[in-house]
């Protein structure tokens, strides 16, 4: 699923993501980076922003508006299935990408049978932890990029890739 979130983040373009960029020898201190694995062409690019543009409406005018990150177009679809036939007990979740303008951040919050407030709902329950997550996230590459000189502007009157505010 993670993989199908990325390429359509990709414009189209198969995208395997990872999970961490390097891993560092405890005992040599050698550092093996690790590979971004791009390929073909695999959604056109017209259906991947197509796509990308309803998930960010998910979360600016619909189900995941508690994935927002302050500065920043999220997009995100919430989901929520019930474990079985007549069982009581539910599957929560949340895919969610960031910033719509040059996505770099790509998850999955899946939660099993929630309980308490907020009830089962993917867009009350995963959607805030996705945007706890997402958060983190775009602030890591903010600094990678500021500290690479390649500043962002965080307000919120920034365009994403096809126009909107």
């Amino acid at each position: 699923m993670l993989t199908m979130l990325s390429t359509i983040a990709n414009n189209g373009k198969k995208f395997t993501p990872r999970v961490v960029k390097a891993t560092i020898d405890g005992k040599t201190g050698e550092r093996h980076d690790i590979e971004v694995k791009q390929g073909e062409q695999v959604i056109s690019e017209e259906t991947a922003k197509k796509v990308l543009s309803m998930m960010e409406s998910v979360v600016s005018e619909g189900t995941g508006k508690n994935a927002r990150v302050k500065g920043y177009s999220i997009g995100g679809k919430t989901g929520t299935s019930e474990d079985g036939v007549n069982t009581g007990k539910y599957i929560t979740s949340f895919v969610g990408v960031a910033d719509i303008a040059d996505p770099e951040v790509a998850i999955i919050i899946i939660l099993y049978n929630p309980t308490g407030e907020g009830g089962h709902q993917g867009g009350a329950i995963a959607a805030p932890i996705a945007s706890q997550v997402l958060r983190r996230g775009v602030a890591i590459f903010r600094n990678q990029k500021t500290r690479r000189g390649n500043k962002r502007n965080g307000d919120n009157a920034r365009c994403n890739r096809y126009g909107h505010k």
